[in-house]
């Protein structure tokens, strides 16, 4: 989305650079809703903001082919780890899983400063649908990693990317995400990935949502700490 020249100079922080907005949580907690509602909400009081998806997609750029023989290799074919039907296989071949979960969080890593870094630099505000701690909650589940261990290398993730200001993550007990959507592989995947969630929030202070509530409470909650965040609020 790009910005009106009259907003150019409008509402930004001291040191001109954006503030970042993080939204977190297992599938069907309403991530993607509750971001796009935000971003509406800043550009009504004239804010420079942005939505990024920040999920990954595997859409690799600077190691497409390496990564598309490591895909056939490890997913036979699938589009998203978080789905793989051969978990097992790529557990027995831990050197190969290594090196893809190495390609992918670099790829991701390159990704997010340009899609994210760049419009912050420039003095926008971006509200991001998921970010590396997805990702790396992802990675632990499907590779079986102890928590202790996906914890340390989202600890390595985070110094190689743009820091939030505020993360947010939209907790729900998994059997109710599990009948949102249709889409999600099981509960107990779900529940893996919640405990990591938790965990996080815990060490990295995250502002936790309750993502049974009404859209419109979470809205009106999550808007009056982002509209006071972007206006340099702490």
């Amino acid at each position: 989305m790009t910005a009106s020249k009259d907003d150019t100079n409008r509402d930004q922080p001291l040191d001109g650079k954006g503030v970042l907005v993080c939204l977190v949580g297992i599938d069907g907690s309403g991530k993607s809703t509750l971001a796009k509602s935000l971003v509406s909400a800043a550009k009504d009081s004239n804010l420079r903001c942005r939505y990024v998806y920040a999920g990954f997609t595997s859409s690799f750029t600077i190691f497409r082919p390496v990564v598309a023989l490591a895909k056939a290799t490890l997913f036979r074919g699938n589009n998203h780890m978080e789905t793989s039907a051969t978990k097992g296989t790529v557990l027995r071949h831990s050197r190969l899983s290594a090196i893809y979960q190495y390609l992918a969080l670099t790829d991701y890593i390159v990704q997010t400063w340009f899609r994210v870094g760049l419009p912050l630099a420039r003095g926008g505000h971006v509200v991001c649908d998921r970010y590396i701690y997805d990702l790396v909650a992802s990675i632990g589940v499907l590779l079986d990693y102890p928590l202790d261990r996906t914890l340390a290398l989202l600890r390595r993730c985070l110094g190689f990317l743009p820091k939030p200001q505020l993360v947010f993550l939209l907790d729900l007990p998994e059997a109710l995400a599990y009948e949102r959507k249709d889409d999600i592989v099981s509960l107990t995947f779900l529940a893996a990935r919640r405990e990591i969630y938790l965990e996080m929030a815990r060490l990295h202070q995250f502002t936790i949502l309750d993502a049974s509530a009404s859209q419109e409470s979470l809205q009106q909650l999550a808007a009056a700490r982002v509209l006071g965040v972007f206006g340099g609020e702490s």
